[in-house]
């Protein structure tokens, strides 16, 4: 179990992520570096519409990069190269979102836009299988 938990933090840290936008590029590198981290690896329902994956990854960069807290999002499919000799985790896709603190954590999970997401996806995702993780990176 704990490998697994580890393994779901290092992949959402370094694959399976899509890159920014020009401009939300430019809004994290403004800012620096942020601590804190959610990520969220999801697996949808066996009869969400074929699309349902590639609309979510789009609404992750459309809506959830626009919260005031956020400083930078991540999202996107498993990479076709993964790490090597690890088990690999079954999972549809994966996003990443970096906020200052806890408080900004929670202004995002209270945000309209990401209440607008949860409404518009969550029905696809199959939320037995959600798995989350928010940890406040240590660099030093």
């Amino acid at each position: 179990m704990r490998r697994a938990v580890l393994f779901g933090m290092l992949l959402c840290l370094f694959g399976g992520s899509v890159p920014l936008s020009p401009a939300a590029d430019d809004k994290s590198e403004k800012k620096g570096a942020a601590p804190y981290v959610h990520c969220v690896v999801f697996r949808m329902k066996k009869d969400a519409a074929k699309d349902a994956v590639e609309s979510a990854i789009a609404d992750c960069h459309k809506l959830l990069a626009k919260i005031p807290a956020v400083r930078s999002v991540r999202a996107g499919r498993p990479a076709a190269k993964g790490t090597p000799d690890v088990p690999k985790m079954e999972y549809d896709f994966a996003l990443l979102v970096l906020v200052d603190d806890a408080a900004g954590l929670e202004a995002y999970l209270n945000h309209p836009l990401h209440l607008q997401f949860v409404a518009k996806h969550g029905p696809a995702f199959d939320v037995e299988k959600l798995q989350v993780f928010d940890f406040l990176n240590q660099s030093k």
